[in-house]
């Protein structure tokens, strides 16, 4: 059963020319192996929960400055953090359901879950040993908060799977006609957050953004 069907259970509407009906059938299958290997890829770079005392005793933040990033407002990072709040603001219910599942914290039959009205965080190990924090809230949305001793270039790497993954969810969703999610806000906030941050950078050194309190 492909991914679809089994998250959806939409059936395959038949077509009345066989030729045309064995072609949707072969595209939908294309697409919806490319989909679900994205979604799965993203879900098995997640080795393990992890307990808040195993953390390290370090700062995490979704954004922290090094040698090879200095400012803010030129950061690769705020470019990828731009485009995933575009990208989750009508899907987050699917996205949150599924990274809770794949950190065992809802059960497997829920398909959305909403974001909290309250500040929400959970630690998890990636399969390289990195130590993230994700955290949900409906003020500020769906984050990831890496460790300032994870090197940019992974930082990176793992903010394009996320983006890929956050992009299959939409395909998916899309694809099947799901309903999508209300737009609850949390992008202006990242967007005012963003302005913010460089009007204090042009200014003076910033030393994270969204950091996030162990």
């Amino acid at each position: 059963m492909s991914i679809f069907k089994k998250l959806f259970g939409k059936p395959t509407k038949e077509s009345t020319q066989e030729t045309d009906s064995e072609n949707k059938i072969d595209s939908e299958s294309k697409l919806n192996g490319s989909i679900g290997e994205i979604i799965l890829k993203f879900q098995h770079s997640i080795q393990k929960p992890i307990e808040w005392n195993e953390l390290k005793n370090v700062e995490f933040a979704m954004w922290l400055p090094c040698e090879e990033d200095k400012l803010f407002a030129s950061s690769p990072m705020l470019e990828k953090w731009t485009v995933l709040y575009s990208l989750t603001k009508h899907y987050w219910s699917f996205i949150t359901a599924d990274i809770l599942k794949t950190l065992k914290v809802v059960d497997e039959n829920n398909m959305r879950v909403s974001l909290p009205d309250n500040f929400m965080a959970f630690a998890f190990l990636t399969t390289d040993d990195e130590q993230v924090i994700l955290s949900l809230s409906k003020e500020k949305g769906i984050r990831l908060h890496f460790a300032e001793t994870t090197p940019l270039k992974y930082r990176l790497l793992f903010m394009n799977n996320f983006i890929l993954y956050c992009n299959a969810w939409k395909g998916m969703v899309d694809l099947n006609n799901g309903k999508k999610d209300e737009d609850i806000g949390f992008e202006k906030w990242w967007t005012l957050m963003v302005e913010t941050t460089i009007g204090v950078e042009a200014i003076e050194p910033v030393l994270f953004v969204g950091s996030i309190a162990k």
